[in-house]
């Protein structure tokens, strides 16, 4: 029994909620457009946290000049000829 009073509130509870949003949208339309800002500031807010916490990024190691890896590579074959 109890849960069929709690199914009969839901129903009236949605049917007021939709008869307030059909006599007043301009209303409804300011909540979604809050609620969608809201949710993009957070969201960005949450980014700027998460990219100023990460650790300093290492930087990448030193390689060799790659020409001069090439010039080795050319005189190792000439002497190979």
């Amino acid at each position: 029994m109890e849960s069929r009073k709690r199914d009969m509130e839901l129903l009236s509870n949605s049917m007021a909620a939709y008869a307030h949003i059909r006599a007043n949208p301009e209303s409804f339309g300011l909540y979604f457009v809050l609620g969608v800002c809201f949710g993009l500031v957070l969201t960005l807010c949450l980014l700027v946290l998460r990219l100023s916490c990460q650790p300093p990024a290492r930087p990448p190691p030193r390689h060799r000049d790659l020409s001069e890896e090439e010039d080795e590579e050319d005189e190792d074959e000439e002497e190979d000829e």
